[in-house]
């Protein structure tokens, strides 16, 4: 654990999810190996289309829908839409193919249980205080078990701009009745999550990397206080919480 700046007591606790509660990186690269296989049976045509194409059209979808482009699950509908129309099907069989393989890839996305651990310390820290999510990803939250520990959640798009923009945490504060000062909010992004949660008043941790310094990921926004494991945020939550 590595003090940045005096950290002060706080009232509640907001979470980024993905790699911050569990390991996200497998967890995505078995839905995508998934998906490709899918999408092999269900449109080779689609499935041959290469990286660099898929990014395009990734890129294109993001342009043509402004207003959804937080939106990870109607970003990647836009995109295999714009992908199956250029390998040759009508616009309807190309937004419904984007549908199902969207379906199934966030099916697949949130087919795993988070560690014991991390179960564990949310349903004794739920207990103490007030605790809230905040999410640029898509993950089903009721599906991995997660709901129940939240008295809120947020998602990019659903519920405004992704991080670091300051509009989720500021809808944060106000569920919660506090000050943004008055809450912790702890992820794995130096920018995201370091850099927006200090944008918006709240206190940051940082769960780093194998005992990474911030300037390794040349970091601009120094957190409150950098841990290596949820183990270290139960010694905080013991020591600082009202």
């Amino acid at each position: 654990m590595k003090f940045y700046r005096r950290l002060n007591a706080f009232d509640a606790v907001s979470f980024d999810l993905d790699d911050t509660l569990y390991d996200n990186w497998p967890v995505i690269a078995r839905a995508e190996a998934a998906l490709s296989d899918y999408l092999s049976e269900h449109c080779p045509p689609l499935a041959a289309l290469d990286k660099a194409t898929l990014v395009g059209f990734r890129r294109q979808a993001r342009d043509e829908n402004p207003a959804q482009r937080f939106d990870v699950t109607a970003m990647r509908v836009a995109q295999l839409t714009l992908a199956g129309e250029h390998v040759g099907l009508t616009a309807e069989k190309a937004r419904a193919q984007a549908q199902a393989a969207t379906t199934f890839f966030c099916g697949y996305r949130s087919d795993f249980t988070p560690p014991a651990q991390s179960l564990a310390y949310l349903k004794a820290w739920s207990e103490k205080l007030p605790l809230v999510a905040i999410t640029n990803g898509n993950v089903d939250t009721d599906a991995i078990g997660l709901t129940p520990f939240f008295q809120h959640i947020f998602r990019a798009g659903e519920h405004g701009e992704a991080k670091p923009s300051p509009e989720m945490f500021d809808k944060a504060a106000q569920a919660l009745d506090l000050a943004p000062a008055r809450i912790l909010h702890v992820g794995d992004h130096l920018s995201s999550d370091v850099a927006g949660a200090r944008q918006a008043g709240m206190q940051a941790c940082w769960i780093r990397p194998e005992r990474q310094s911030p300037m390794m990921h040349k970091g601009r926004t120094l957190p409150d206080v950098a841990i290596d494991d949820l183990s270290e945020l139960d010694t905080l939550i013991q020591q600082w919480h009202r």
